[in-house]
């Protein structure tokens, strides 16, 4: 009796390991590395990973699938998703105080020189290619005019920022106030090319 009773305590054991163990196992599978995060904007399109393109229909829900569940959200004029180690927030636009479900611009941080409430606390450190070009943060604006045929430099809102548009995108380049250092890049539906 006494060894039937060691065996059910055991196999107890065993079995409550397993269930504190699995959550555990699935959050961290669920998080995406930093370091693989993989956005390309080519073409009109914005791809996060191979083939999975945000800007087919904003969904908000396809940058949360490729990026996992471990977003920072915060309701504000937009509800903002933001992956502190991976320098990447995605901004869902808001319409009657809900939240729409859609994307009105991803952010990409390659540093993060005045942190406030809704940018990540690590840069990015994953891969970014615009068309065919590799962007870091030592990219200069010189390259991006000479690389990037095609698109249309418009008017920015900030300083130290360009804004280049093209195929119903544009992408906002954040520079740092010796415009040497690229800081941050935004990327969203183009509304200024349907005016």
């Amino acid at each position: 009796m006494i060894f039937k009773s060691k065996n059910i305590f055991k196999m107890k054991k065993t079995v409550l390991l397993a269930l504190l163990i699995f959550p555990a196992v699935q959050f961290l599978s669920a998080q995406m590395d930093a370091g693989k995060v993989n956005v390309t904007i080519k073409g009109g399109e914005i791809n996060l990973g191979k083939k999975n393109n945000v800007a087919d229909d904003w969904n908000v829900q396809d940058g949360r699938s490729y990026l996992g569940d471990d977003a920072r959200v915060r309701d504000g004029f937009n509800k903002t998703h933001t992956y502190d180690n991976m320098g990447v927030v995605l901004f869902e636009s808001v319409t009657d105080n809900k939240a729409s479900g859609k994307i009105s611009e991803l952010q990409i941080y390659f540093s993060i020189p005045e942190p406030t409430n809704v940018t990540p606390t690590s840069g990015f450190t994953g891969k970014l290619m615009i068309e065919k070009l590799s962007i870091t943060s030592s990219t200069s604006l010189e390259t991006l005019k000479s690389e990037l045929k095609g698109y249309a430099e418009t008017e920015s809102y900030m300083e130290h920022s360009r804004r280049l548009a093209k195929d119903g995108l544009y992408i906002y380049f954040q520079y740092d106030k010796t415009d040497t250092q690229l800081v941050k890049v935004s990327v969203g539906q183009d509304k200024k090319a349907n005016e």
